[in-house]
Formats: C-alpha cells, sequence, structure tokens
C-alpha cells in the first residue's frame, strides 16, 4: 500500500472513533459510546484487503496518536499561535491529517521522506511541509509552555490535568516515571486454557500460525506474544486453547485458589475472565456462579464458556438473584468490583480522555 493511502486509512480510523467515543459520566462505562478498540476491529473487518504488515503500521499509528493525543494537539495549536495564515491545518475536515503528521515527525521519529506529501500538498497547499517538519523538531520539547510549568508533565505526557494531579499526589518524585510507563504500549498477554490445552501445546499450535510467544515470567499457564496480532482470527482461539487475558488478571484467580469441587460466587463477573480461569483451575468441577448486572456481559461469558468447554460455569443477572439464596452457599465469593478501569491505560489508551474525575469518584462512593 501507498504511503498516502496508508495515511488515509489511518487519518480515516481517527476521525471514526473521534466521533464513536463520548466523554463518560457517572452513569456510564468508562467508554461511552464505542470503544475505540471496537472501531478498529469492525474498521478492519470492512476492509479485507489489508494485509497483516498494513494492518500492523495502521494499528501503531492510530493507538500512538491516542497514547499521545494531548502532546499532538498542544503542538499543532501552537504551531498556528505562531503562523496564523496556516490555520486550515485545524480545519475541522483536514485537522486529523496534521495531528499524524504532528505525530509521525514527533513521537515516531518520522521524516519528510516517508511522508505521504502529495495527500499534504493536495489538503494543505499553503504549507510547506518541511518546514512544518522543521518547527516540530525544534519545538518538541515543549519550550513554548516553559512558564506553565504546572501542566508541562500532563501535556508532554498527555494526561488530562485532574488525572495528573491525582497521580503526582499519590507518587510524587516518581510520577513522571509512571506516566512514561503507562504510555508504553501493553504486551499481548495469552492465559492459555489448561480445559483443552497445555502452554506446551497452544505455543506450539500459535507458532505454527506464526505467532511467536514466550511463556510468562508471572503467571504458570501465561503466555506473551512477541506482538500484535489478530487472536480471534487463530485456529489455537477458535478451538478454545487460550483467552486474552492479563498477567495480573490471571493472577486474581490463583490468589483465589478454587479446587476441584468447591462451590464459587463471582459476584461481579463481567464477561467472565475470572470465572473462565476459576473453571480452568477447578477443572470443570464444583460449580461457579457468575453474576453480573448487564446480561449481555453474561451472554459473552456463556460464549466463551462453551468455546473454552467449561461447563461448571451457572450466569444470573443480578435481578434474577433470589435474597438469601446464596447466602452461605460460597466456599469463595470473588467481588471484582466495578472501577473506572485507569489501570488499563496501556491496553485500553482511549481511557485517558474517556475517563472523568466525576465517574472515578463514583465508583470510589458505590
Amino acid at each position: 500500500m501507498t504511503p498516502d493511502s496508508l495515511a488515509g486509512h489511518i487519518v480515516e480510523l481517527i476521525q471514526l472513533t473521534d466521533s464513536h467515543l463520548q466523554l463518560s459520566s457517572p452513569e456510564t462505562s468508562p467508554a461511552a459510546g464505542t470503544p475505540a478498540d471496537r472501531t478498529v476491529s469492525a474498521f478492519f473487518k470492512k476492509r479485507t484487503y489489508l494485509g497483516a504488515k498494513d494492518r500492523r503500521t495502521i494499528s501503531e499509528y492510530f493507538y500512538g496518536i491516542v497514547r499521545h493525543r494531548r502532546y499532538v494537539e498542544a503542538l499543532l495549536e501552537q504551531y498556528i499561535i505562531e503562523f496564523p495564515a496556516h490555520a486550515g491545518l485545524d480545519a475541522p475536515g483536514n485537522r486529523h491529517l496534521a495531528l499524524f503528521a504532528v505525530f509521525h515527525f514527533t513521537k515516531h521519529s518520522g521524516t519528510a521522506g516517508d511522508f505521504p506529501d502529495q495527500k499534504w500538498r493536495e489538503t494543505f497547499p499553503e504549507t510547506a511541509l518541511k518546514e512544518f517538519a522543521a518547527w516540530l523538531g525544534s519545538n518538541q520539547d515543549l519550550k513554548f509552555l516553559a512558564d506553565r510549568p504546572e501542566v508541562l508533565p500532563a501535556v508532554r505526557h498527555s494526561f488530562q490535568d485532574w488525572m495528573a494531579d491525582e497521580l503526582a499526589a499519590q507518587f510524587g518524585g516518581e510520577t513522571e516515571k509512571l506516566f512514561a510507563a503507562l504510555n508504553e504500549p501493553a504486551q499481548t498477554a495469552l492465559r492459555v486454557n489448561t480445559l483443552k490445552s497445555t502452554r506446551d501445546e497452544c505455543r506450539a499450535l500459535l507458532l505454527s500460525e506464526g505467532i511467536e510467544c514466550t511463556p510468562s515470567s508471572i503467571v504458570p499457564d501465561g503466555l506473551v506474544a512477541a506482538k500484535r496480532f489478530n487472536a480471534e482470527g487463530t485456529r489455537a482461539f477458535k478451538e478454545g486453547a487460550f483467552e486474552v487475558q492479563d498477567e495480573g488478571s490471571q493472577l486474581v484467580a490463583i490468589i483465589a485458589e478454587p479446587t476441584p469441587g468447591m462451590t464459587v460466587i463471582d459476584a461481579c463477573a463481567g464477561a467472565g475472565g475470572k470465572a473462565l480461569h476459576m473453571s480452568a483451575l477447578m477443572r470443570n468441577e464444583g460449580e461457579i456462579v457468575a453474576i453480573d448486572t448487564e446480561p449481555r456481559r453474561l451472554g459473552e461469558l456463556s460464549r466463551r464458556a462453551e468455546r473454552s468447554g467449561a461447563n461448571n460455569i451457572k450466569t444470573i443477572a443480578l435481578g434474577e438473584v433470589v435474597p438469601g439464596n446464596l447466602q452461605g452457599k460460597g466456599d469463595i465469593v470473588l467481588i471484582d468490583a466495578p472501577c473506572s478501569g485507569s489501570g488499563t491505560i496501556r491496553r485500553n489508551p482511549w481511557f485517558k480522555w474517556t475517563i472523568t474525575e466525576n465517574l472515578v469518584t463514583h465508583y470510589s462512593e458505590m
């Protein structure tokens, strides 16, 4: 695919995501509207002509721009302040190409030689690309914010002011290290479903499909993929050999220590990642009662359980729970209480913009 065509796809995807995402409120989930990962998935499903390399390039740029959105916005805004004749860069129909260019020349360390300059000339005939790139190169340290040190860290690492202030209050001098770590893309972690496979068998099956993984050093049934890949498109996934699950999330079921024959109540089951893991640890013996407020999530859990061969999970919507029926019935009660989701920013960078201060307060008071 040509650079101009790639740029067009990246810009279109950013535009789609901006139109689908909405800021959260206390009454909504952290990513009200359509979560960015679902928009990306739908985008690629409609464009089957895109090869793996093109998809990877588009994804890297897209998630990079989402992750560093405030930083690239600040540079674009400052350029227009200094050169108002180039205000067309911020025009509603064109600004996403300008943001793409800012990211390319700063965070992606790109050059004018590998940027789609034909598309740039057609869209911004009044702005010379090389001059724009040169200005970005000399201003990417955000020196124009030197007189506003209170906002500099939040802009440099692209966090909302209130979120940056909260983290700074907790982590002090370590805050910028935390910001930098949160901006590192998360590794793709997998949990091998021991009801159907072993870690070595699953690893070999994935390798036969061109996906290289290494054993997790944190969890016994975990694998870490060398790069992002379309998990749902693999034979291993369709056969139920693994689930995509962060290593930290896998630790929860291990710490809970469910054993075969137990009755486990998963009181905030969601789509069931931890319930499925506990089912495997219990070797399908005993019972897991999975409860959630949203029937849609429980429906997803049922589909995942069927694929995984987890036969000991019973789903109940919270509204259908009869008071007293479960009292004293559980050997283990797992409560993964609803939260803002801020701990998953590495994997879900759009949460940086959809989580609000009111939402955090709402969950903390539940």
